[in-house]
């Protein structure tokens, strides 16, 4: 390993890490919270440095190296590694344990150049030495491009690495150690260029494997979401088998409420009946025009369904304002967000406080969706979305899911508050 104890390392370090997270979800202020942790690790770099010199050790001396020397090697490295560890942690939406892996990929990926570097040197008799200047940046750009454009932009998932299996995680870090301490051991006895070969080999495997572990969970978890949006399209249709129920028996009962008018010579239960039929009549304004046909047929049949289910359901909608998406994006869109809307409803018993406000329009060349409902009970939120409360958590939740993606896909931002027994829903596309 490189133990000539400067910033080196921890730059050497950074590049990786930059690239493997740069693709994740952040929390606030990463950058300061990362400069903070990065500042703490040269800190930690010059203590330890001036503890080493202190000793007689200068990194490039390998005689006469005492067990004391091996120990404060020891907490150098890990100083710096739990500096950038809790960078990660802190600037990243990640937990400790991703915190974790995702370093132990970067340091696999730092050490392969490291060892290219090695081996380079030794080849060339040091003509070309592992630190020289147009070599040295050379394999820190490598580094950089290896972690981002082959290792972070095809594992990652919506902002997030699918770390599903803690043991081969757990593996992964166990085998990078090795392979570091291994490294430590080699330099001290002058045969770093033999640990180069099986190190890098070593390194390729486990990257490969976990890159590998990575792209397999992200094809699950799409099959999963694919899975999900076709059961929701079938409960959709069953929504709207209900809806033309309702129609029917409205057309069905309104025939025989004319028959009985043609017949009927008494004003006063004429009025009666003809007030029962304009109520009944009043299904039929659920028909949306929003100059969006698609998006009139999805507020329509919700419209319906909330109708028979004693919703209120006000629209005041621009569908031009959505003509930029797909279809089926669209349908799956509206869709999911109002059966949510719906089934919150269900759950009030008072059906005079059921209602659903459904808002779309541009504000200042911003697209602004925006759908309000009330709701009982608790509402548990996770990375910003709502949890399920079903038992069967695999086979739910999805909807909210589908909906982030399709938001992610138009480069929108999508926004769940709850207030006041309030439930708001705002999508933004600007």
């Amino acid at each position: 390993m490189d133990t000539s104890f400067n910033i080196g390392y921890l730059l050497e370090m950074l590049l990786p890490v930059v690239g493997i997270c740069i693709v994740l979800n952040k929390k606030k202020h990463p950058l300061i919270k990362g400069v903070a942790c990065v500042g703490l690790g040269l800190l930690f770099d010059v203590v330890m440095t001036s503890v080493l010199k202190m000793q007689g050790f200068s990194g490039t001396d390998y005689a006469d190296v005492t067990p004391s020397t091996y120990i404060f090697v020891l907490f150098w490295f890990m100083s710096i590694w739990i500096a950038v560890i809790v960078g990660i942690y802190l600037a990243c939406d990640v937990s400790l344990h991703e915190a974790i892996y995702l370093f132990a990929v970067s340091y696999g990926i730092e050490h392969i150049f490291y060892c290219i570097r090695e081996l380079v040197d030794y080849r060339t008799n040091g003509m070309i030495a592992d630190n020289q200047p147009v070599f040295y940046i050379f394999c820190l750009i490598g580094s950089f491009c290896m972690a981002y454009f082959w290792f972070a932009k095809r594992a990652v998932n919506n902002g997030k690495y699918l770390i599903e299996t803690l043991s081969a995680t757990t593996a992964t870090v166990i085998i990078l150690v090795v392979v570091w301490w291994m490294s430590i051991i080699a330099s001290f006895n002058n045969i770093g260029y033999i640990h180069a070969i099986y190190a890098i080999l070593a390194c390729l495997f486990i990257l490969v494997n976990q890159r590998a572990q990575l792209i397999n969970e992200n094809e699950k978890q799409e099959f999963r979401l694919k899975e999900q949006l076709w059961k929701d399209t079938q409960v959709r249709y069953q929504f709207s088998k209900d809806a033309m129920a309702v129609v029917n028996q409205h057309y069905h009962d309104m025939k025989h409420q004319i028959n009985v008018l043609a017949n009927m010579e008494n004003d006063e239960k004429r009025r009666g009946i003809l007030a029962e039929m304009e109520n009944d009549i009043a299904v039929y304004d659920a028909v949306v025009r929003t100059g969006n046909e698609l998006l009139d047929t999805v507020l329509t049949e919700k419209k319906l369904i909330c109708h028979s289910k004693d919703i209120n359901m006000s629209c005041i909608a621009d569908g031009e304002q959505l003509r930029f998406m797909n279809e089926i994006d669209l349908y799956t869109l509206l869709g999911n967000a109002l059966d949510n809307a719906i089934e919150a409803n269900e759950k009030i018993a008072d059906t005079s406080k059921r209602w659903i406000s459904v808002q779309i329009q541009n504000k200042k060349g911003i697209v602004l969706l925006e759908i309000l409902n009330p709701f009982v009970g608790a509402i548990k939120m996770q990375n910003g979305l709502p949890v399920t409360s079903k038992k069967d958590k695999l086979s739910h939740g999805f909807g909210t899911q589908s909906i982030q993606a399709i938001v992610d896909k138009y480069n929108g931002q999508m926004i769940i508050k709850t207030e006041n027994d309030k439930y708001l829903l705002r999508i933004i596309f600007s």
